[in-house]
């Protein structure tokens, strides 16, 4: 195996020339109240570069940027925050409005956000290292009609070393001036691995223009319209498959008293551009404009919500088959503000994300609630859905939207034209048991058409359950320690390996080594929540005490590695003193101000 891994070093740095983690750091929450003492309020980052590609929650108290329906945000390459776009303004790294990008939608209300669900849309512009292309919608009100969207422009952001922090160099270029659907702006790669297509719809016919992007600008490549009428006036999004060969629009109609959710299901053509094979489903409407859908990563189901179902479709020979009911909302209100303010966690939007799961939350519900399907390859209820069981640190209404940033082109195609490899790109996750500690599995999440997976648990005591085949396999350690796993992914065009370092167990898990436990409290004063963020250490049991001045218990919670989200709302306000232990070691100490 140690050969195996040195034979392939050199392949890794061809594969990383691909964009990958656009999408590794998700900004959520209302920040217009900028009051970093009231933890209702503010930014939360959703941050998937992390040890154990799990994601890790971060607070931010001054953003100013505010995400109230239309939310797009963009990182370098290898994952480093760059700036966000609400259809109204962008705002870069450093909290403030970026040079040149006010009144996107030609209103002056920074930091005051979009209602539009699919109203802003960023990609790399291709051939061009520092440069970013975003799309954004403008609202209108139509007679007879309602709210819908009524343009779809462009904005050019640059990073150079006269604008380190990025300015806005070409703004408010129209593109198309219609009647259009609040619940279509998204894109997929072309067959050629480099340029994009970018489609929006129109509002009131099953009808979508199509754009490409390209090193030489972006322009309509041709509008398909279809037979059927479409009545607008709700919300809903629109997705491309992870291998771009579906698309799917999830909408409501809310029309002159016409309520139904809808489900529009194409193929797409790569190279051409071409939609086709038109599926249509009819779903009752329910409570609330609230629709979304989304595919597996593995291209072969598909997910739509409406407010109080979710259900689950099969896709084979290029259409929808088999359909089952995965869960109905369950009454869960949320209190977002207490003492009495209760919202619904209604289903809505869903978006997958770069752990390889697919994450949920009703644009309806100002809440911290978020759903997860852990496990959205899987066929039926053996998918996992797990409803409000991720808290945002922050209240939100809505998660960013992404395209796929991790596609390459159509290997041998007609289009493959640019001399461009699906050289693989490794990426993968690992989730300890919650009962069995030394139980582990480990999740791949790597891209480019991978056809085989090595890998290596750094456990030689396990003997031969040391090494894999499998693409997500299961492994018990032997003992608690530090332990170097590595996966290795490969196909004919090469190979890449990305290794990690996993520590179980006690803070002293041999006789000669320590681990040092990383934990971060935040935020300190708190109000509603207090975030413990166990980072690069998996428990074998850690416990986390809050003392009051009297020294009695005011509240006891298990710990696990990442992000844990401690509610402090039923508690008085006064200081505390935070105590965790790992296998009855006090490892942490601090004294928490609770307002």
């Amino acid at each position: 195996m140690k050969n195996l891994l040195l034979l392939l070093l050199i392949p890794i740095f061809i594969g990383n020339l691909y964009s990958q983690k656009e999408d590794f750091k998700w900004l959520l929450g209302y920040s217009h109240r900028d009051n970093p003492l009231d933890t209702a309020w503010g930014s939360t980052f959703l941050d998937f570069e992390t040890p154990d590609g799990n994601p890790l929650m971060y607070y931010d108290g001054y953003k100013k940027i505010d995400f109230h329906v239309t939310s797009a945000n963009i990182c370098d390459h290898e994952g480093n925050y760059l700036f966000s776009c609400n259809g109204v303004s962008i705002e870069d790294s450093s909290n403030q409005l970026m040079k040149n990008a006010n009144q996107l939608n030609g209103v002056d209300n920074y930091p005051t956000g979009e209602s539009i669900n699919q109203g802003a849309l960023i990609v790399p512009y291709p051939g061009y290292a520092q440069k970013y292309i975003v799309f954004h919608k403008t609202a209108g009100l139509y007679q007879n009609y309602g709210a819908s969207c009524n343009e779809l422009l462009y904005s050019i952001v640059e990073y150079n070393s006269s604008n380190p922090l990025g300015s806005v160099i070409k703004r408010r270029v129209s593109l198309v001036k219609d009647t259009l659907d609040d619940a279509c702006l998204t894109a997929t790669k072309h067959a050629n691995g480099r340029d994009w297509w970018v489609i929006v719809s129109e509002g009131n016919n099953i009808g979508y223009y199509i754009f490409l992007l390209t090193k030489y600008g972006i322009n309509l490549h041709h509008k398909q319209v279809f037979v059927g009428k479409k009545e607008g006036g709700g919300f809903g999004h629109s997705f491309f498959s992870n291998n771009g060969n579906y698309f799917a629009t999830s909408t409501s109609s809310d029309n002159r008293q016409i309520q139904y959710d809808n489900l529009y299901f194409f193929t797409f053509d790569r190279c051409s551009g071409m939609l086709d094979n038109l599926s249509y489903v009819q779903l009752p409407f329910q409570e609330t404009w609230s629709t979304g859908c989304s595919f597996s990563p593995d291209n072969k189901l598909i997910y739509v919500v409406t407010a109080k179902n979710l259900y689950q479709y099969s896709i084979s020979d290029k259409s929808l088959t088999k359909k089952e009911l995965i869960a109905q909302y369950d009454g869960y209100a949320e209190l977002v503000v207490p003492p009495s303010s209760f919202w619904s966690t209604y289903f809505g939007m869903l978006q997958q994300a770069p752990d390889g799961r697919i994450y949920g939350a009703g644009v309806s519900s100002s809440c911290r609630s978020i759903d997860v399907i852990d496990k959205p390859d899987e066929n039926g209820l053996n998918c996992s859905f797990k409803p409000h069981s991720l808290k945002s640190i922050t209240v939100k209404t809505i998660l960013p939207s992404f395209p796929n940033y991790r596609l390459g082109p159509i290997d041998g195609s007609i289009c493959d034209t640019l001399g461009i490899d699906n050289i693989p790109w490794c990426h993968w996750r690992y989730n300890q048991d919650t009962v069995n500690y030394l139980d582990f599995l480990f999740t791949d999440l790597s891209a480019y058409e991978v056809e085989t997976w090595c890998w290596d648990f750094g456990d030689p005591v396990s003997g031969s359950n040391n090494t894999s085949m499998e693409k997500n396999p299961l492994h018990k350690f032997s003992a608690n320690g530090i332990y170097n796993v590595c996966l290795i992914v490969k196909n004919k065009n090469g190979a890449d390996t990305l290794c990690r370092t996993i520590k179980i167990g006690n803070v002293v898990s041999t006789i000669n080594q320590k681990i040092a436990v990383e934990i971060n409290t935040f935020p300190n004063p708190c109000k509603d929540f207090l975030v413990v963020n166990v980072v690069d250490y998996n428990p074998e049991k850690m416990i986390l005490r809050l003392y009051d001045e009297l020294g009695q218990n005011a509240l006891i919670q298990k710990l696990r590695q990442g992000s844990n989200v401690v509610d402090v709302k039923s508690l008085y306000s006064g200081i505390y003193f935070l105590s965790i232990l790992e296998k009855g070691n006090e490892i942490k100490t601090e004294s928490i101000l609770k307002n």
